[in-house]
């Protein structure tokens, strides 16, 4: 497996954040939660700063705001769990077959 930090990787791995938060928050667990969405902030930044990535910041700001709006008590951005984790595995699987 190419583990090349890759915009494919960083964004399966991304994914992989985002179910963490989205399992740690339905368990209450609210510190886990917060160490996985830092990690998931990390990743976007890094992301961010790739050059391939570059004109696709517009969609991944979108992202970011909806990824933080999980911990939202109230979220502005209302997508459900199923949704948010379906537009990762793209990603996972692309990874996998490489």
């Amino acid at each position: 497996m190419n583990t090349e930090r890759t915009p494919l990787f960083l964004m399966a791995n991304l994914g992989a954040e985002v179910s963490r938060i989205l399992s740690f928050k339905e368990r209450h667990e609210d510190v886990l939660a917060q160490e996985a969405l830092a990690r998931a902030q990390k990743i976007l930044t890094e992301i961010k700063a790739l050059p391939d990535m570059k004109t696709r910041l517009q969609e991944i700001n979108v992202l970011a705001k909806v990824i933080e709006s999980i911990m939202e008590p109230k979220p502005a951005l209302s997508i459900s769990p199923e949704h948010i984790k379906s537009y990762f595995i793209p990603f996972s699987l692309r990874l996998m077959a490489d």
